[in-house]
């Protein structure tokens, strides 16, 4: 049965989202009703499509949290600082052409660190640390981490232009910018990339459908510095054990490490979740994409069926 409060609740906090319709993409998957989900061995850049070949670009969520929570470390931002988070946060400015006068918490979240913040997805702490961080940083960082370039031989999804960098951050930073719209196979080498570290490389993604373009990518390093690679990676286990995906790996057996994020479609939401396991020794990475639902009551509970059901 579905919860109607609850998703009226949530449709509330996506008032930045109406900032440009969907795209036709998005529609055509919609309608579709197809989840898609990805998966890549860190080790040797094997990519899997156990649903298809789908990779579906929209708007990330707050997957787009781990951006803004690198560039704000990277930047020198004290990562014990906390926020409040009381359930709504009043921002002011104007964004789009439209009035953006406050952000929304499911819950009140209470005081948080960066780290908890990511875990628990906390729009009102992201919306208060991130008020110096500019669009041009975001978006730096962004693209440092593969947003804006090809993966596994498929082209970029939506990347926002040089006229984007004075717009104001935050509908970025929550994921929610219509201009920005990475595919899966793009969330699952941000994964990968978390997962691997600094100092090391990600091998070319590639899968037995695009082999033959393997040579006409190269191999990414990892654009973070050793704190906010902890940091992301910490948040994104914290996540898991108690956060936003807690529902995903229950009897920790696979120790994922994760991300969710959730967008308005209309009057209905589409979610992803990206992640990599295991925790202290990386091997895999992955992307789920459901076209119905947010992320607690899709995405999540979909990645836990395939990832548990599989022999990895």
């Amino acid at each position: 049965m579905v919860d109607l409060n609850r998703r009226g609740f949530i449709r509330s906090l996506f008032s930045i989202g109406s900032i440009g319709a969907a795209s036709s993409s998005e529609a055509q998957v919609q309608a579709r009703g197809k989840s898609a989900f990805v998966w890549c061995d860190l080790h040797n850049g094997h990519v899997g499509f156990p649903t298809g070949l789908d990779a579906p670009a929209i708007r990330p969520g707050s997957i787009a949290k781990l951006i803004a929570a690198a560039a704000l470390v990277e930047d020198g931002f004290n990562t014990n600082l906390q926020f409040e988070c009381t359930g709504t946060y009043k921002v002011g400015g104007n964004v789009g052409g439209k009035e953006l006068s406050e952000v929304h918490c499911q819950f009140a979240h209470g005081s948080l660190d960066l780290r908890r913040a990511l875990a628990y997805s906390c729009n009102c702490f992201f919306a208060q640390a991130t008020r110096a961080l500019t669009t041009r940083a975001f978006l730096t960082k962004a693209r440092a981490l593969g947003l804006s370039s090809p993966v596994a031989g498929r082209s970029s999804g939506l990347f926002p232009g040089a006229e984007s960098e004075s717009k104001p951050s935050l509908p970025y930073v929550l994921g929610l910018a219509a201009d920005f719209k990475p595919n899966c196979l793009q969330l699952m080498r941000l994964a990968g990339l978390i997962a691997i570290g600094p100092g090391e490389r990600l091998p070319v993604l590639h899968s037995s459908e695009n082999f033959e373009l393997k040579d006409k990518e190269k191999p990414l390093a990892v654009a973070l510095t050793r704190k906010s690679a902890e940091l992301l990676r910490s948040g994104m286990r914290l996540s898991v054990q108690e956060g936003t995906a807690a529902k995903l790996d229950p009897q920790n057996k696979m120790q994922i490490a994760a991300k969710t994020g959730t967008t308005d479609h209309g009057k209905k939401f589409q979610s992803q979740i990206i992640g990599f396991f295991p925790y202290d020794k990386p091997r895999n990475a992955f992307c789920l994409f459901s076209p119905a639902g947010t992320s607690v009551d899709a995405a999540v509970p979909e990645a836990s069926n395939l990832i548990l059901s599989t022999s990895w």
